[in-house]
């Protein structure tokens, strides 16, 4: 018996809808939000065949807007991610993978793993549940250079960063001038620096490294898009004495990524308070910026080497118009009203009890990089 009209309103069949419009569907999905084109490609096989060729976009491997809110140390089985511009929440399993692997970095969105037998690293994606071994081999030119990824974490600690770009090319950067390269599928990296001195955090868009320099270079941009072993070369954007910013020790300059716009913040460290805060919006092709004075509906967290906005559209937790900073060099948290033009401390402060989602924002970007098998971050 033919099923009526309201049969198929209730149970329509998912896998007669075109396959042109499924596939053009999940092109807007992946590129802002990884996990709702997860959800799109279990509905059905035909829908799962019809994005193949999307899911091998680096958008998949490198997701946009997700944080990792929760230490995965202490909770391995609930590891929450937060979306700062559409809210969307993600909870994964980490437990299944660690009868095989240590869990030695977690950065953003990737979880840095290593092989208990091998000890070889690999780095695991959770909204696609796959692993991407890692070389272990390093070449350089350099005398004294690593060897080894391994020695490499030895000699230097602190991982800073992971980028993807869009031609699958994975960078690693350790501390403030160290970075290596390889692209997907090679059995080497690539050791290099650029003789910079960074002067606030390294901020990655769309195949480039942007960051402030201490010298007079001012905002520079690296091409990360080149096929390697072609090295990289450092473009200035914006001389350091055209940039409304001058480089000391009381001032202060990062770069944040407000849903696709480069906002400059500038602020001054002085009498022991954060004062003269600025925001300036950055127009990289055209090489010029202009002052923005207000934020609209986000708001900014700044960390020592992290930034990241957050849409502040029906989220009441999470007040629009602030720039937070967060343990920014070991003084306290803070938060500047850009209504008020007032700065708050928020050490011990008790209404941040109400606001848990604040709070783990707050710690998130404070702590970019949660440190699990050399010491822990509780």
């Amino acid at each position: 018996m033919p099923s009526s009209s309201g049969d198929a309103m209730t149970n329509p069949n998912w896998t007669t809808f075109p396959m042109d419009l499924v596939e053009r569907i999940g092109g807007l999905l992946i590129s802002d939000d990884a996990s709702d084109f997860v959800r799109l490609r279990a509905v059905c096989h035909p829908w799962r065949s019809s994005t193949v060729e999307t899911k091998s976009r680096a958008d998949f491997f490198y997701p946009r807007n997700w944080i990792m809110l929760s230490n995965p140390k202490s909770s391995p089985s609930d590891v929450c991610f937060f979306n700062t511009s559409t809210h969307k929440s993600f909870s994964f399993d980490l437990t299944p993978y660690l009868d095989t692997y240590s869990l030695f970095r977690a950065l953003d969105y990737l979880f840095l793993l290593k092989h208990k037998i091998t000890q070889d690293f690999a780095l695991l994606n959770p909204f696609m549940k796959s692993i991407t071994p890692l070389p272990s081999k390093i070449e350089s030119n350099r005398a004294n250079a690593p060897k080894r990824l391994e020695d490499m974490f030895e000699q230097i600690i602190h991982l800073e960063g992971v980028f993807v770009t869009s031609s699958f090319t994975i960078v690693l950067q350790f501390g403030q001038e160290d970075f290596l390269r390889t692209k997907l599928g090679d059995q080497s990296w690539m050791y290099g620096g650029f003789n910079v001195w960074i002067d606030g955090n390294v901020l990655f868009c769309k195949d480039r490294l942007l960051f402030v320099t201490s010298d007079d270079r001012g905002l520079v941009q690296i091409n990360l898009a080149n096929e390697i072993p072609i090295k990289p070369q450092v473009e200035i954007v914006i001389s350091s004495n055209e940039l409304p910013y001058g480089p000391s020790m009381e001032e202060r300059c990062y770069l944040v990524d407000c849903d696709g716009e480069i906002i400059l913040v500038t602020f001054n460290r002085r009498h022991h308070q954060w004062e003269s805060f600025e925001t300036y919006k950055l127009d990289l092709n055209e090489k010029t910026y202009v002052r923005l004075p207000n934020l609209g509906n986000r708001s900014i967290f700044i960390g020592h080497d992290r930034t990241f906005s957050v849409s502040c559209d029906n989220l009441s937790s999470v007040p629009a118009n602030f720039i937070y900073l967060c343990e920014l060099r070991r003084y306290e948290t803070a938060c500047y009203n850009l209504k008020t033009n007032r700065v708050k401390c928020l050490f011990g402060e008790p209404f941040l009890n109400s606001f848990p989602l604040l709070e783990k924002l707050i710690k998130c970007c404070a702590r970019p990089c949660w440190k699990l098998a050399l010491e822990d971050d509780e």
